[in-house]
């Protein structure tokens, strides 16, 4: 049986994902948005979430708004949770963490915040974002599009597309082009266990070198 597009991409690292992106000229890489524990990887389709300020920053609002209740009824099973947010107010934590692993989610990318960092951090579920913050998204924030077109980390990233997330970075493959750049990450992941090959066998880097490797 052949594999799915995203089984393919859970043998590559984002640095192999993002190489196989320039390749095709594709800028798809998040900047600034890291893991909560350097372990942690995500790999999936994303689900998009967009979540804007519910009231000036500064103020809470008199009532609650719909997070974190409609952001938590957008988990969906296999997804990376993308979600396009605020700085400096937490959009998750260690009870969101726990609702996302029991619904077979494969991770969250946020471009905004998370509290809850011993749960967190502790827990099995992958979560990446911009760092910590004791402030509580609750009556701050709105969730304001499911779905849509957002922005993580200066990079475009549509419902669909492919993410590989890791400790080193965040990388993001236009769903109408992962399977070109599945096929040109699979020359590369060849390359580079070759030339790990020749390291372990005793090359140097002027043999590398004068046998054409990039590396």
């Amino acid at each position: 049986m052949a594999q799915s597009i995203v089984e393919r991409f859970r043998k590559f690292d984002s640095c192999v994902v993002g190489d196989a992106l320039d390749a095709h000229g594709i800028d798809g890489v998040a900047a600034g948005v890291t893991p909560v524990r350097s372990e942690y990887t995500a790999v999936g389709r994303a689900h998009t979430l967009s979540l804007e300020r519910a009231v000036p920053e500064g103020e809470l609002a008199e009532e609650t708004t719909n997070f974190p209740n409609a952001m938590l009824s957008a988990l969906q099973a296999d997804r990376v949770l993308v979600v396009d947010g605020v700085h400096g107010v937490s959009h998750w934590g260690g009870n969101a963490s726990r609702l996302a692993a029991e619904a077979g989610m494969a991770g969250v990318v946020i471009d905004g915040n998370y509290r809850d960092v011993p749960d967190v951090r502790t827990a099995e579920f992958p979560v990446f974002g911009r760092g910590p913050t004791p402030r509580s998204g609750q009556r701050r924030l709105h969730v304001a599009d499911s779905g849509s077109t957002v922005t993580v980390g200066h990079c475009t990233v549509e419902t669909d597309d492919i993410v590989v997330a890791d400790a080193t970075g965040i990388a993001v493959v236009p769903a109408d082009r992962a399977a070109d750049v599945a096929d040109t990450a699979d020359d590369i992941l060849s390359e580079e266990l070759l030339i790990e090959r020749k390291i372990d066998t005793g090359a140097t880097a002027q043999d590398l070198i004068g046998d054409d490797h990039e590396f």
